[in-house]
């Protein structure tokens, strides 16, 4: 399968692009925005940014590993080289083996943040009719999953934990057609951060990213996976030096997969095994 890789890069016409990201729209058409994984082998894949390479190594390191399922959380376009092959080739790979490829969706599958981190600039550049193929690009965007539970209880999501969401459930009540995220609360699925607070509370604080975007502490994160029933979350959405940063006595996980920023950053990818074991791998 690995071969298989550069096939849509190299070969691929722009009418058998565009035909592959409408292809797109029935696949994930049959998908929840919280979706269920059964118990499988899981590689867990951190923000991409256009990082061709380390995903051509992820892709091989799955396939030779033998994993069952290929879990990425978002961030797939923009800041990197290569960010229209990098969507096209997962879209490629979606198309085949659906039900082992899982894209969710990050804060930069969005036209108003990916017309200014470099994403509008490279799909002109590669295409004529760029106008078109921008908007087919985000319209899939808006169709992505928010977030993943396996059946042990991680919960796999882009941010982080949103003030005003009960019950996990819930996430499929959210609409999975704002090409512009508009929603508070899949917004802060996709941009919250956790913070470690001097002081405890339960409350979300205000995060320098912007509006309606939220910290929340250590124990506005235990009252959340414990309603919900949840052991560990996995979230991406940071550079982190050294690939993974743990938070609030290692019940979270946050993950980073790609060079785009700086080829000293360390890029990780979760791995969860059949027995629910979470190790951090190195790519």
């Amino acid at each position: 399968m690995p071969q298989r890789f550069f096939k849509v890069i190299e070969t691929y016409s722009n009418d058998q692009i565009l035909s592959l990201i409408k292809d797109m729209e029935t696949i994930l058409g049959e998908e929840k925005n919280l979706v269920f994984i059964p118990q499988a082998k899981i590689m867990v894949v951190g923000d991409l940014h256009g990082d061709l390479g380390t995903l051509h190594k992820i892709i091989q390191q799955f396939f030779r590993d033998d994993y069952d399922i290929l879990l990425f959380l978002g961030d797939y376009v923009d800041r990197g080289a290569k960010q229209v092959e990098v969507i096209n080739v997962l879209f490629y790979y979606k198309k085949i083996i659906p039900d082992r490829i899982i894209l969710l969706r990050g804060n930069h599958e969005d036209p108003i943040i990916n017309r200014q981190y470099g994403f509008y600039d490279q799909v002109r550049l590669k295409f004529k009719d760029n106008k078109t193929f921008f908007r087919a690009y985000n319209q899939i965007f808006s169709k992505l999953p928010l977030a993943a539970i396996t059946w042990n209880d991680i919960l796999c999501l882009h941010g982080g934990i949103p003030e005003g969401l009960e019950n996990i459930d819930e996430i499929n009540d959210l609409p999975n057609n704002q090409t512009q995220i508009k929603d508070p609360v899949i917004k802060q699925m996709l941009w919250n951060d956790p913070k470690e607070f001097r002081w405890s509370s339960k409350e979300f604080k205000r995060n320098s990213r912007g509006a309606g975007i939220k910290h929340f502490g250590e124990e506005a994160f235990d009252y959340f996976i414990n309603k919900n029933k949840i052991k560990y979350v996995i979230r991406s959405h940071e550079r982190v030096k050294n690939g993974c940063k743990t938070y609030f006595d290692e019940k979270l996980f946050s993950i980073f997969s790609s060079r785009s920023y700086s080829k000293h950053v360390s890029t990780v990818v979760g791995s969860i095994s059949t027995k629910g074991k979470i190790d951090i791998i190195p790519i």
